[in-house]
């Protein structure tokens, strides 16, 4: 991907239409075999889980067991809520793993199965027992629900008749922040997951697009007064809200650096909407680029080495990425009219947009490696994804 740069060609009058595309990274995965022993729908339920894992990592991929470096056995016992599930990965004869999980929830174990694997072998994180946050919509009845990366469907974290929108998961994954209309006007809570419900914390004008700081201890936001919309800072330690941009038109849609010494917002301070940094304790900010006549939402990746965003072109919105410098713009999404709100995994190997490609906007997530693309969401309007941290 660094190799990939974009040759910008702007005047006044007229923005790029043809972008380069995303296309996979290919660096070499690591070939593991997998062999699930067991009778019933138990080790049918591993194997097919563990699989997609695999695959979907981004740096491990499922292959024969004569084509394998590492050969993966895994032992599926028990029922009805008791399962031990035994796994023991050999490579050359030297055993790299040698682990027993044991519960209730077979998909849980296999996820945990899987990051291990990842971790032994790779050294990185995985991301199988990560999940996601999204907004899902029916008429007048919003649900905040949260996803796993398997078949069961998502539960109901909270749900209310008046919109809810722009959910953010805390980097210690204890609280979601959000915004919410229940009293006439956008206000900001934060869901714990410790007492199971949400509490107001920014209050007065209309408050939208929370994002934490990567220590957790600031949300930025966007307060929107008398026409006009600033990036405000909200202190979760003392509750102090300050404002870091004041101009006439609308300054929106912050991302922290993985530093926490910048911000990547969207400001129409040029007439239409386009991408600027600026430090995070506020000061003067600088555009981001000129390729797009329209972009927003940006989300900048865990390693800070790449920006991704969603712009208007070819008569309908798509993902794009960048080089945290502005350069080597990828378009990733193609189908659909409507990719918006990019979010990264925390290992900065996939990203989660939301997407009418086919047909209903659902949440759906990329595997960067190999451009894997996986549909989260079912049933329904489902729309502003939000990952969350790595256990």
């Amino acid at each position: 991907m660094k190799n990939l740069f974009f040759i910008l060609l702007f005047s006044l009058s007229a923005f790029a239409s043809e972008f380069i595309p995303m296309t996979p990274i290919s660096a070499s995965c690591l070939p593991v075999s997998v062999r699930v022993e067991g009778d019933g729908e138990g080790a049918r339920t591993v194997r097919e889980q563990l699989v997609f894992d695999i695959d979907f990592s981004g740096l491990l991929e499922t292959v024969p067991e004569n084509e394998a470096y590492v050969r993966l056995v895994v032992r599926v016992s028990g029922r009805d809520g008791a399962w031990i599930v035994s796994a023991r990965a050999d490579a050359d004869g030297e055993v790299v793993l040698a682990r027993e999980y044991r519960g209730n929830i077979l998909h849980d174990m296999v996820h945990s199965l899987a990051d291990d694997l990842v971790f032994d072998l790779t050294g990185e994180q995985g991301i199988a027992s990560t999940r996601l946050a999204y907004i899902s919509r029916r008429e007048n009845d919003w649900r905040l629900v949260i996803k796993t990366l398997d078949p069961r469907p998502g539960t109901t974290a909270m749900r209310d008749s008046r919109v809810i929108t722009t959910p953010a998961w805390s980097p210690l994954g204890d609280r979601i922040a959000f915004t919410s209309y229940r009293s006439g006007t956008g206000e900001i809570y934060t869901y714990s997951f410790d007492s199971g419900s949400a509490s107001r914390i920014i209050s007065g004008g209309l408050n939208t697009a929370p994002a934490w700081s990567p220590d957790g201890g600031t949300l930025a936001f966007t307060r929107s007064e008398s026409g006009g919309s600033d990036i405000w800072l909200y202190s979760m330690a003392s509750g102090t809200s300050t404002q870091i941009t004041a101009r006439s038109g609308i300054e929106t849609s912050a991302s922290f650096s993985p530093n926490g010494m910048q911000i990547i917002f969207t400001s129409d301070r040029v007439g239409f909407p386009q991408l600027y940094w600026m430090s995070s304790s506020g000061g003067s900010a600088e555009r981001a680029g000129f390729a797009h006549g329209y972009c927003d939402s940006p989300a900048w990746s865990p390693q800070g080495d790449m920006i991704a965003y969603c712009a208007r072109t070819g008569g309908g919105f798509h993902v794009f990425v960048m080089n945290s410098d502005g350069t080597g713009i990828r378009q990733v999404t193609t189908r659909g009219s409507m990719n918006e709100d990019p979010v990264w995994s925390p290992t900065g190997r996939h990203l989660a947009f939301s997407s009418d490609m086919d047909g209903v906007k659902s949440i759906y997530i990329l595997e960067l490696n190999g451009m894997r693309i996986h549909r989260l969401s079912s049933g329904g309007e489902s729309y502003c994804p939000a990952w969350s941290p790595a256990r």
